[in-house]
């Protein structure tokens, strides 16, 4: 089988092609990013005629990609229609999110209505899924993977800026408003599903859709507990949903402009602290709870375990802060 990874340069994506390769599988990674080079393409998804070119040798596209709203819709678009025009390709694994649930809150499953939109990111993700379908109404198959919070070494979003949050006090114990279901997955686990959504026997016109989350997944406040003494971030703070909002509400935006502004002059913004958004205020006091069973009996599913998920994260986090002040005390020494 020869398997094309759009957004192959993503941490899903570059993760989800070392297992490929490891299967013994022909995977080609493909990213707008991505400089030529052996197993490399530097395609834009919304580049009809690259596409057209990368698809034509292959049984397989694995779509990975992220970025703005239009990224990921419209690119699924052009996707799905060029997909559609060969003869080679006859499946589509699109990585979706749980986004697509909306407001929806509870147990849910698959077959759940989504709830009213939350933002740009379900919106877009929504329709990326219904382009997706159109692939395989018109006579191809895919499989859609609705993980949670993917995690594991190496996930800045979910270990990096929350140990960093952690150690700066902004992040901590939150009461109700971290009461919500993190629906951590690891990261190995979604590429496993990937992997077994490429076998999985599909009629013509067939589609599957799959949630991922560790059935142990805990809720954010333990989630933060844990991970905080992992590190050694401790004591661990209680916060006030009313300290949270202020950071989110007024600190967030100004620090997100000022980190743009200093990126836009060349001068990076990693030193300015990152801004906590109200999107993700709300993630974490949301009672969303995705039900993996489908994915654990059909994709057969043998999930990563919490505690051993967050062993390995944790070590990750206290790596690279060790490995970056060595890197600033040769800056101050160069200097």
């Amino acid at each position: 089988m020869k398997v094309l990874v759009l957004g192959g340069r993503g941490y899903i994506g570059s993760n989800l092609v070392a297992m490929l390769r490891g299967a013994g599988i022909e995977a080609t990674s493909a990213s707008p990013r991505t400089k030529p080079a052996p197993g490399q393409l530097r395609i834009d998804t919304r580049d009809r005629s690259a596409l057209q070119a990368a698809l034509h040798d292959v049984d397989a596209v694995v779509n990975c990609v992220a970025g703005d709203g239009a990224a990921i819709a419209e690119g699924a678009r052009v996707l799905a229609d060029t997909a559609r025009a060969t003869t080679r390709c006859r499946r589509l694994v699109h990585l979706s999110s749980m986004s697509v649930y909306g407001a929806v809150e509870g147990c849910v499953h698959e077959r759940v209505p989504p709830g009213p939109l939350l933002g740009w990111y379900d919106k877009a993700k929504r329709a990326a899924e219904q382009h997706v379908a159109a692939f395989a109404h018109g006579g191809g198959q895919a499989v859609v993977l609705r993980p949670g919070c993917v995690w594991g070494a190496e996930s800045e979003l979910w270990v990096g800026r929350m140990g960093r949050w952690l150690r700066a006090g902004r992040l901590g114990d939150l009461g109700i408003a971290g009461d919500g279901w993190s629906n951590l997955v690891h990261v190995d686990d979604v590429c496993v599903a990937a992997l077994r959504a490429l076998e999985l026997p599909l009629g013509r016109g067939e589609v599957r859709t799959f949630n991922l989350a560790g059935p142990d997944s805990p809720r954010w406040n333990e989630y933060f507990i844990d991970l905080a003494l992992a590190i050694e971030a401790t004591p661990v703070r209680r916060l006030s949903p009313r300290r949270l909002q202020l950071d989110a509400r007024l600190a967030g935006p100004a620090l997100y402009l000022l980190r743009k502004g200093l990126q836009r002059l060349g001068r990076g913004g990693r030193r300015v602290p990152e801004p906590i958004t109200p999107g993700l205020v709300g993630l974490w006091q949301r009672h969303l709870r995705l039900d993996p069973r489908a994915a654990t009996r059909e994709l057969r599913m043998d999930w990563t375990p919490y505690p051993a998920a967050l062993q390995e994260a944790a070590a990750w986090f206290v790596e690279q802060e060790s490995l970056a002040r060595v890197s600033a005390r040769a800056a101050a020494t160069a200097g």
